[in-house]
């Protein structure tokens, strides 16, 4: 190994290391924000300022001078608090938690940071950072009583302090190869089973034919002589043979499958362990985030997290740690009010975000992600959709509240018309139900307006192998996963009834929808001509939404082992995967979320709504917009972008143009900035709402202002969106045009 590989290697250990420090000092000060009681918060103080002194010589070992100035700074300042104690406020916090995300992103680069804006960043924090450690005349604050800051976060039970596990370090390519091969046993195991079935089928068929030629032979004339005869006996000597060789092969074959069955589970399962993971380590990252979002949104956020210790597959877990965190994120940006609106509805100051955890029966886990909120505004919603095309004006009426909700889930819906990083795209749902649908899971949820709003999501434990039913639908195979079935069943054709033109059949006493699976995967149905008096059902869902689905036959449960579609098949409607049966014939697994969701649309009498015909691309090109910012540069780049969308665009320099060409001429949209001479954006998306002409003009209001107070006053005068421009993005801008014209 030369030196340049050596180095390599090194980096990356020190990456893991410097991440697992960083862990261990996130948690340490957001418990220290609390005002732990003594001497909790001397071994607090302790327990960072070695994380701190270990992280500054594994960053000095590898030349990462940037991440050990900065480690040397918390050191002194952690230094300081163990030897007298320090002024800890809450902007000293706020300090130290900005040096942490510093000292993030410094370990995500590969070397230091080579521009001399970089440098300076760390120095400048570093002299920030080494200030905080003057001792401070007055102790800090007594634990009885201490202030609790806006954004504070409490965690619950044994989510106090970080999971810790001993492992050994050993490279992910590795441990995902031996779980693959592993994996791929299990088609092994299932060809083994396969073959002793076959064998036993061979014996039943030879076991027939003794029946029948020992039938013949006990009727031949006992006289029988020559050729004849000697063949008789010679046959009947063969079958003898052939039936001990196949008694023989047969036992061999199930001794063979019972130990490749019972080598091939216990391999799985020791390969499924050193992939399993709390969900602590997704979980852990959490109470700083939610600190800083609810600091960032000038609320008081308590956290409650339970059931980190909980384990499920390392890939389940990653592919969950973006929709966990939009759910979050929505929570503080949608959900809980600010401390003044809060104590106005008689509610403590501070809302509680609450995610816990828990194994379920069935080789299943269950994730709750809820808050004391507002909840969500059925009418909102209904709104949007219809402003998004999803359903009519007539539709959207005859929605229940809690169907209206479930419209959340579908891309463009959004209650928000302010456009940040943190909400406003409308696609953040619907992201969060694919996710969760492509991992095998189920996702439902529960609002109670002005008392909060809960997500229930129920995933698989392991992501490779499950249990699935084999059924036959369309003259097809298809599997089902069996944590997703509630019930199978065979229903008489006669207590199939019709309710508001929908088929219905009864399950526990209520009317459950019933769907034909054929029908829903646009396959023809195969009925036999003079169909059977039963229909075999399997009842799929959640009690907040079940659905019976009808199939030609039910054959068997058996464990099934998922292989991803490739490209350009990555994503098929009511499509999860693929399996291959100990046949060897290919098999489709069923997207349970996608089934349920297009059952809801064929039993509404929906249907996908058609593409934009050539006409109506046509009307879109040549919508009108008009484009207000004072800054040539921008204007410019305004322009360029939605001329390249196909939009026709004029530009005005600043409100009070654009306010004359609004009334000259006719747009389908206006483009504004905010901080504009002689009329700022706020005060022409007003006059523009006055005048009679433009009243339902939309006007999209993109400015760098991005205060929650300037957002807020944008909207109050009118504006359909506000853009922040330090998360503008062209296509988020030509997203929201599209859903305003």
């Amino acid at each position: 190994m030369n030196d340049e590989e050596f180095l390599q290697k090194l980096r990356e250990a020190f990456s893991i290391e410097a991440e697992e420090h960083l862990q261990a000092m996130t948690s340490g000060l957001l418990e220290l924000e609390k005002s732990p009681a003594e001497p909790r918060r001397r071994e607090i103080v302790e327990t960072i300022f070695r994380e701190a002194h270990s992280l500054k010589g594994a960053a000095r070992a590898v030349n990462r001078t940037d991440i050990e100035s900065l480690c040397q700074a918390l050191e002194s300042v952690f230094a300081a608090w163990k030897r007298e104690g320090a002024n800890v406020l809450v902007e000293t916090f706020d300090a130290l938690n900005a040096a942490l995300d510093l000292l993030a992103k410094l370990r995500a680069q590969p070397d230091v940071p080579a521009s001399a804006s970089g440098q300076n960043s760390v120095r400048e924090m570093a002299r920030q950072i080494a200030q905080l450690a003057a001792p401070a005349a007055q102790p800090p604050p007594a634990p009885d009583a201490p202030p609790k800051p806006a954004g504070t976060v409490s965690r619950a039970g044994e989510a106090e302090r970080p999971h810790v596990m001993e492992t050994v370090r050993v490279p992910l390519a590795k441990m995902d190869a031996l779980l693959l091969q592993a994996e791929e046993m299990v088609a092994v195991k299932l060809t083994a089973g396969q073959r002793a079935a076959e064998f036993r089928e061979l014996g039943a068929t030879l076991g027939n034919w003794r029946k029948e030629w020992s039938k013949i032979r006990a009727a031949r004339p006992s006289g029988a002589t020559g050729k004849l005869g000697e063949f008789l006996e010679w046959n009947a000597h063969q079958i003898d043979a052939l039936d001990k060789k196949l008694s023989a092969l047969a036992k061999t074959a199930e001794r063979d499958e019972r130990a490749v069955g019972a080598m091939v589970d216990e391999l799985l399962e020791d390969a499924k362990q050193l992939v399993m993971l709390p969900f602590a380590q997704v979980l852990d990252a959490f109470p700083k985030q939610v600190r800083d979002l609810a600091r960032e949104e000038g609320k008081e956020v308590a956290l409650a997290i339970s059931g980190s210790e909980v384990e499920i597959d390392k890939r389940i877990l990653e592919e969950m740690k973006a929709p966990l965190l939009h759910l979050v994120r929505n929570a503080i940006d949608h959900g809980l009010e600010k401390p003044d609106a809060r104590r106005q509805r008689g509610k403590p100051p501070h809302g509680t975000l609450t995610i816990s955890v828990a194994q379920l029966d069935g080789n299943r886990a269950e994730i709750i992600v809820a808050d004391d909120g507002d909840g969500i505004d059925a009418a909102k919603v209904k709104a949007s959709a219809v402003t998004n095309g999803i359903v009519t004006e007539a539709e959207a009426a005859a929605l229940s509240d809690e169907a209206a909700c479930a419209l959340i889930f579908h891309s463009g819906v959004s209650t928000s018309a302010v456009l940040t990083e943190i909400s406003g795209r409308g696609l953040g749902m619907a992201i969060v139900r694919e996710k969760v649908g492509k991992l095998g899971g189920q996702i439902a949820i529960e609002t109670k307006p002005g008392a909060g709003t809960s997500f229930r999501i129920v995933l698989p434990l392991t992501l490779a192998t499950f249990n699935g039913i084999l059924v036959r639908a369309g003259g097809q195979t298809f599997v089902i996963p069996t944590f997703s079935v509630e019930r199978i069943a065979r229903v008489r054709r006669a207590e199939i009834k019709t309710v508001e033109n929908r088929e219905t059949i009864s399950h526990d006493g209520h009317a459950v929808a019933l769907a034909w699976l054929a029908d829903i995967l646009e396959l023809p149905r195969r009925e036999p001509p003079a169909p059977p008096p039963f229909v075999e059902v399997l009842i799929l869902g959640t009690a907040k939404q079940r659905v019976a689905f009808a199939v030609e036959t039910v054959l068997h449960e058996q464990e099934v082992l998922v292989k991803k579609l490739g490209r350009p098949l990555v994503r098929v409607r009511n499509i999860a995967g693929a399996t291959v049966l100990g046949t060897g014939t290919p098999v489709l697994i069923l997207n349970v979320a996608d089934l349920l969701k297009t059952a809801v649309r064929f039993s509404a009498g929906g249907a996908p709504r058609p593409a934009l015909d050539a006409a109506a691309q046509t009307e879109k090109r040549t919508r009108r917009v008009l484009v207000a910012d004072d800054s040539v540069t921008s204007r410019m780049l305004l322009k360029n972008i939605l001329e390249s969308a196909g939009y026709h665009v004029t530009t005005a320099i600043d409100g009070v143009e654009a306010l004359t060409a609004v009334r000259a001429g006719n747009f389908d949209l206006v483009v504004s900035d905010v901080d504009m001479p002689r009329m700022d954006g706020f005060e022409l998306t007003a006059k523009i709402r006055a005048e009679k002409k433009s009243a339902e003009l939309p006007v999209v209001l993109v400015s760098a202002l991005g205060s929650r107070e300037h957002q807020e006053r944008g909207i109050d005068a009118g504006a359909n969106a506000y853009i922040v421009k330090s998360s503008f993005d062209q296509s988020d801008l030509l997203e929201v045009i599209g859903r305003l014209v």
